[in-house]
């Protein structure tokens, strides 16, 4: 019986002291966030962020939100709703990638661009 608990005393000290180290310690740091996107090497060509006349658009699409309730589209940092109009356009549909707009009854589809200068963190 004498035995147990000195070896039960020395466990538990072990353990005391293994906790107070690992606590003590400081958690190793992550090379890169582990939440963030990876880098995208898509590149979009610039037809696609061109208008029906041929003139480049003038929309900055910088990010795109679709949710079970609601599909938002972030342009030039005016958040949009389908239906919400944007300098003479009109926001049709939302996608992951991509916005649909219409303005003179023409339609344009503009991609969001991934910034590939930002670093993850």
């Amino acid at each position: 019986m004498m035995n147990q608990l000195h070896q039960l005393a020395v466990a538990t000290s072990l353990l005391l002291a293994l906790c107070v180290a690992a606590t003590a310690a400081e958690p190793p740091r992550l090379a890169h966030n582990p939440f963030s996107r990876p880098p995208s090497q898509v590149t979009i060509p610039d037809r696609l962020r061109e208008r029906p006349d041929g003139s480049t658009q003038e929309l900055d699409l910088r990010a795109t939100l679709v949710a079970s309730r609601d599909k938002l589209a972030n342009v030039g940092g005016k958040i949009l709703r389908p239906g919400d109009e944007v300098q003479g356009y009109t926001l049709l549909q939302v996608f992951e990638d991509r916005a649909v707009f219409t303005r003179e009854g023409n339609q344009l589809t503009i991609y969001v661009k991934p910034n590939l200068e930002q670093d993850d963190e």
